[in-house]
């Protein structure tokens, strides 16, 4: 079929109706085109009738030219949209995309995500809490390409904690999301702007550095200040930074600087030595982050120097006063030398923290000396740097320190043996610290010291994404929600350390939480994180273990949703045990657990009831909205609706 007298006929009413219709009867274009339409007619009632309409619009009689010509352009349009191509020729490509790179679509009904994108759109408070609980009941609403739009727009949101939040989250997606992140990306622009190149800085590291150079040359000071920080990846970029830091000022100037300790070379340790000679305290903390031999050269330079001096004389008995000094003026006198001595430690300490991460011969020969003047903070030091770097000389430093001081260094020879030594090995020498029944009580009567081995644990995550263990810096009793991991575990755990986990004794010894949302025992929220959904013969144990626990430390919603997550089925109890000695936990957090128990209307009322009654003989007050409640469950009344 020619269609091309169709697409003429359209061309020439389409002309028509922009020259005017009083001048259609003396088009004889458009008379011919309705001519050459007549086969056409004769084959298709469709295109009879479009004839006839555009043959009508042409007579002298016709009343409503305008709306008749509109009639026959709008059927005349439908027609042809029919008969549109759906394929080309040539070979299949994947479709090109300016932005998100990732599963461009998940089949998601817009009534799941709508909650999610009001928040993202709002403004006000409520917000926060309404993304982070979709995020972790439904998370498969964020990884629609829809989601991700507004999940880099929220870097720019009013409220900080959300924003910082969502940054986080797209840190997870990886290189999929960095077109988005440029997409609409303006250099002059304020903290949203900002965000986006620390989350392309996390993902990608040195491979947009051309993106940071040009974001800090651009940039306006928010901006700078994080791309500069982000320029620390490329070594190339050293005579830039050196430039940087002395035409900038404030924060600027600080991540110039802090973006220089990465740096390796004759030029990057020329600098810091000058530095360092002129404000040795102030060096020392920009050289934290480094783990460059020269870096850990200056800073035992400068630890020898200190050490070399010794340190201030202790206090002597009293004496009495000689002469004409007074009692006044040896009290200045003693106080002016605790100062000095004060003085000495702390610059000592502030230089002892440098050296984290670093492994040359010399700081490392620094150990034993700083142990005999900082015992404390030694053994500290040596497992942030076998965590950072798990150099082969701090690990053989980590031993030899073990063998010499025991228990003092017991944390990171576990660490260095949980990174270099196989899942078996590591289990086999190290599992007897957890047993109740452990070699030292077997051959000595005493109990052994797992406090390396527990603090050991305590920076041990497993990532369900990944599917691996990794070890991060943050100590036991800092439990953070999300942990950034500082370095994976290429052999994993022993599943065998799980059992002597969930059955130590010494479980309820380690601190008691006042948070009624997270874990109330920092031993619970150091074992939650250990969590393997995928192991099955874990999940009842697991379940018990929070279960007892709850019992007797008092419920949290954090704790009753790891029992939901191992299919635990057993609850009773539970609320009750809210209530200690006559007194219970207050009545907002009563329904934040009331919200998260899945027991019926009944068993709920139950436990409100049995709260009820303990508190008989104490203060009423609260009794009334609990009795409230009760009454409301026993009624029908949905726990979200009391």
């Amino acid at each position: 079929m020619n269609w091309d007298v169709v697409y003429e006929l359209r061309e020439r009413l389409e002309t028509a109706a922009v020259a005017g219709v009083n001048l259609i009867t003396e088009d004889f274009r458009l008379k011919r085109a309705v001519q050459q339409m007549e086969p056409l007619a004769k084959a298709s009632p469709v295109f009879q009738k479009i004839t006839a309409m555009a043959g009508k619009v042409t007579e002298e009689e016709c009343e409503d030219r305008a709306g008749l010509l509109l009639d026959a352009l709008g059927l005349l349009d439908a027609v042809l949209c029919t008969q549109a191509a759906n394929q080309v020729g040539g070979e299949l490509a994947p479709p090109e995309c300016s932005g998100y790179s990732g599963d461009l679509y998940r089949n998601i009904s817009y009534g799941r995500m709508a909650a999610v994108l009001e928040a993202f759109r709002g403004t006000g408070s409520g917000r926060y809490a309404v993304i982070e609980e979709a995020h972790r009941a439904d998370p498969e609403i964020f990884e629609d390409y829809r989601m991700k739009y507004w999940m880099v727009q929220a870097l720019g949101d009013s409220y900080a904690e959300l924003a910082d939040m969502v940054a986080g989250w797209l840190e997870h997606e990886g290189d999929a999301v960095i077109p988005l992140l440029k997409q609409g990306f303006v250099a002059d622009g304020k903290r949203e702007m900002a965000r986006r190149v620390q989350v392309m800085d996390r993902i990608a590291g040195a491979g947009e550095n051309a993106f940071y150079c040009m974001a800090a040359k651009e940039g306006s000071k928010e901006v700078r200040e994080t791309a500069l920080f982000a320029m620390r990846h490329d070594m190339s970029n050293l005579s830039l930074l050196l430039d940087y830091q002395k035409s900038e000022k404030g924060k600027c100037k600080e991540a110039a600087m802090q973006a220089l300790s990465y740096m390796d070379g004759e030029p990057a340790a020329k600098f810091w030595k000058e530095r360092m000679a002129k404000k040795p305290e102030e060096t020392a903390l920009h050289l934290t982050p480094s783990d460059q031999d020269w870096a850990g050269d200056l800073i035992a330079e400068e630890l020898e120097k200190w050490i070399a001096r010794g340190i201030p004389a202790e206090d002597e008995p009293e004496e009495k006063p000689k002469g004409k000094e007074t009692k006044e003026e040896r009290a200045k006198e003693r106080a002016k030398e605790r100062a000095e001595r004060d003085q000495y430690r702390q610059r000592l300490e502030l230089l002892w923290k440098a050296a984290a991460g670093k492994h040359s011969e010399r700081i490392c020969g620094c150990y034993e000396t700083m142990y005999r003047i900082l015992p404390k903070e030694v053994p500290a030091v040596l497992t942030q740097s076998v965590i950072r770097s798990c150099h082969p000389a701090l690990c053989r430093l980590a031993e030899e320190l073990y063998a010499k001081h025991g228990d003092d260094f017991l944390e990171p020879v576990f660490l260095a043996s949980v990174l270099t030594a196989t899942a078996g090995e590591t289990y086999e020498r190290f599992h007897e610290f957890l047993s109740p029944e452990g070699l030292l009580r077997k051959l000595t009567g005493k109990k052994q010291d797992a406090t390396g081995v527990l603090y050991g644990f305590a920076k041990i995550v497993y990532r369900e994404q990944e599917g691996k263990y990794g070890i991060t810096l943050e100590e036991l009793n800092n439990p953070l929600r999300e942990r950034k991991v500082c370095r994976w575990i290429p052999a994993g755990l022993d599943l065998r350390w799980y059992p002597l986990l969930l059955h130590y004794p010494g479980r309820f010894a380690t601190g008691r939480r006042n948070s009624y949302s997270m874990y109330r025992n920092y031993y619970d929220w150091m074992v939650a994180k250990l969590y393997r959904p995928d192991v099955e013969e874990l999940q009842e144990p697991y379940g018990e273990f929070f279960y007892e626990g709850a019992l007797r430390l008092t419920p949290t919603t954090d704790g009753i949703r790891m029992m939901k997550r191992c299919g635990w089925k057993k609850y009773n109890g539970l609320l009750a045990s809210c209530v200690k000695d006559g007194n219970s936990i207050p009545s907002y957090l009563l329904r934040q657990l009331l919200s998260e128990l899945p027991l019926t209307n009944e068993e709920l009322a139950g436990e409100l009831d049995e709260i009820i009654r303990r508190r008989n003989g104490k203060l009423d007050n609260g009794i009334a909205i609990l009795e409230h409640w009760r009454d409301g469950l026993w009624s029908g009344v949905a726990v979200e609706k009391l």
